[in-house]
């Protein structure tokens, strides 16, 4: 955590399944301030006040607040509707409750988005064309851009990880069943590393990662049939989307080089479209610098519309 002193700064909050990243923008670029674990048995209530917390001892008049979550929001009304990785979170006012805590303007995405809004900003997606954003970690999130712009459609575009890819597959905590981030995120790696290493031990994907590096035999496999489940899931957007190509980021693709060659084998083999994956720098800050920028811009646009009405009174 920072130890120097800051006044009235824009902050990014990142929450996800597992960790939440929070830090705030300054001349020059982006300060990473802490990283929590997320908790999620614990209630949203309780995370806000430890994110509060933390931005209290470091900022005691924070400008504005961006968030961006994993799962369905409600971004006019500031409202989590539903995330299948964090229960208990289901239509809660977040908005509302961080702007009372913080005593600044807070504005709301999906986790993904906001990691995109970054990559708009620093160039690494192009400002023109149709792209399409994914991000592997413990859920799988998605992001339609298009000419430099998110695409929201009726609110909530961009669910890939809940588009089904096996008709009679596994449930989902999101209600349905078969969806891929069931068969294509970080559980369902651990998944089949169990499957394939005949146990039952717990491993973390990092692990995994570390074993298919000294070439375990179950390692490997559980990659390859992770890369085959995420390859049948990229030709069926190339299929919906047509895009000029695919963004991926997110936690797991630190260990892209075991699984990425079985995804394009697997997309190669069910769509005629032409392969253009491309793995994100890997930065586990991008999405709360993200959450930042937005809210930065928010603030920004409120200022700008605030003084066209005065000119406009005048």
């Amino acid at each position: 955590m920072s130890n120097s002193p800051v006044s009235g700064m824009h902050w990014g909050i990142d929450i996800g399944g597992t960790t939440t990243i929070l830090g705030y923008l300054k001349p020059g670029g982006f300060v990473k301030a802490a990283t929590l674990k997320t908790d999620p048995s614990s209630g949203p209530d309780s995370l806000l006040r430890k994110i509060s917390k933390t931005i209290d001892e470091i900022d005691h008049a924070p400008c504005s607040a961006g968030v961006g979550i994993a799962g369905l929001v409600n971004r006019s009304e500031g409202v989590v509707v539903f995330s299948a990785n964090l229960p208990g979170w289901k239509d809660y006012p977040i908005r509302c409750k961080l702007s009372t805590i913080l005593n600044c303007p807070v504005v709301i995405d999906n986790d993904c988005s906001v990691f995109a809004i970054q990559a708009i900003e620093s160039s690494s997606i192009p400002d023109s064309g149709l792209w399409l954003m994914i991000t592997l970690g413990t859920g799988i999130g998605g992001t339609i851009i298009h000419d430099g712009n998110i695409l929201y459609g009726s609110g909530f575009a961009g669910e890939f990880g809940h588009m089904t890819v096996e008709a009679s597959g596994k449930n989902c905590p999101c209600g349905s069943k078969g969806c891929w981030e069931r068969y294509a995120a970080s559980g369902a790696l651990s998944e089949y590393y169990r499957k394939h290493g005949n146990n039952s031990m717990c491993i973390s994907p990092k692990e995994i990662a570390q074993l298919a590096s000294m070439k375990q035999d179950a390692a490997l496999k559980a990659f390859k049939e992770f890369g085959t489940w995420l390859g049948i899931g990229l030709a069926n957007l190339y299929h919906c989307f047509s895009p000029g190509g695919v963004f991926i980021a997110g936690g797991l693709m630190g260990a892209s080089e075991f699984f990425l060659g079985h995804a394009e084998s697997e997309f190669n083999d069910r769509c005629r479209y032409s392969w253009n994956v491309n793995v994100l720098p890997s930065s586990s800050d991008a999405g709360a610098e993200g959450a930042a920028i937005m809210g930065r811009n928010t603030k920004q646009n409120i200022a700008d519309l605030e003084n066209d009405n005065d000119t406009d009174s005048m």
